[in-house]
Formats: structure tokens, sequence, C-alpha cells
């Protein structure tokens, strides 16, 4: 019983690191750097999604992200075949808010959204449908492949503290 309170008290502090590193940054570096990192991110990992075709259906609409445990909130929007991303508060067709360790889990693949939802740690609001089609988009790509292998061992890693 030690070893597992010792492991799951690690575990918080890990994760309790990661948000105050992730909330430093965001406070710290400038709003152009953020969304340029945002940017690159989101469009290397969805290169191939985007290229079938397979996002269209977010063109002329806007997602709001909102991390609400580190005070990061940006949008998205697809213009051409690019993830195009905003730091600015914008009007959007549908906002997600969770905090950090939240969302790492959905990107982890650890999660279903769904399973936030209803335990009320992942607030959609909005347009439900556009909300739907992206939540259903996610569930259909294999996080493993959609970053590099160190990445995504450090999302599971973030994900499971």
């Amino acid at each position: 019983m030690y070893a597992t309170q010792s492991r799951s008290t690690t575990s918080i502090a890990h994760a309790q690191r990661a948000a105050s590193l992730a909330r430093w940054a965001n406070k710290t570096l400038p709003r152009p750097v953020r969304q340029q990192a945002l940017s690159m991110g989101l469009n290397h990992a969805f290169s191939q999604p985007l290229q079938q075709g397979e996002l269209d259906f977010m063109r002329g609409r806007r997602v709001r992200i909102v991390v609400s445990d580190i005070h990061l909130a940006f949008s998205i929007t697809l213009l051409g075949r690019r993830l195009c991303v905003s730091m600015k508060a914008v009007a959007p067709d549908v906002t997600f808010r969770a905090e950090l360790r939240d969302l790492l889990s959905v990107i982890a693949g650890q999660v279903d959204p769904d399973t936030l939802f209803f335990r009320r740690k992942l607030a959609i609001e909005g347009n439900t449908e556009l909300g739907l089609a992206l939540k259903n988009f996610l569930d259909s790509q294999a996080p493993e492949e959609l970053m590099p292998a160190p990445v995504y061992r450090l999302v599971t890693h973030l994900a499971s503290t």
C-alpha cells in the first residue's frame, strides 16, 4: 500500500510540475511564438488527414480550445489545407474547455472525450454538431501515429501522472 501511495504522490507532483511549466511558458513566451508552435505542431500531427480532406468540415469555422488550469486559450480554423491558430479572443463556433491533464489523456488516447464530458471534466459549448464532428475525427486517429515517438511517450507519461 505504501508503494502505491508513494507512486500516487510522485505522479501528482509530476503533474503539478508539468502544469506549472506549461503555465509559465504560456505566460512568458510571446504570443507569436506560442501561436507558431501550436500551428506547426497541429499541422505536422494532422498533415495526412489535412491533405486527404478529412478536416474539410472545419473550413470557415472556429474551434476554441481553453486549457483552464494553465490559462491557455486559442482558436483553430482551416484555411486551404492548413490549420491556422489564433491566440486572439475571437467568436468561436464551438469551445472545448478542460484542464491540461484531461486534454493530455484524450490526446494520448487514454480516455474517451465522452467519458470526460459525462464526468464534467470537459465542457463543450456552442455548435455541438461541429464539436461532435471534431470528436469523431479525433476518435478515428491513432494518437501514436500523430506525433513522434518521444513526444507520444511524454504526452502519455504526463497524462498518466
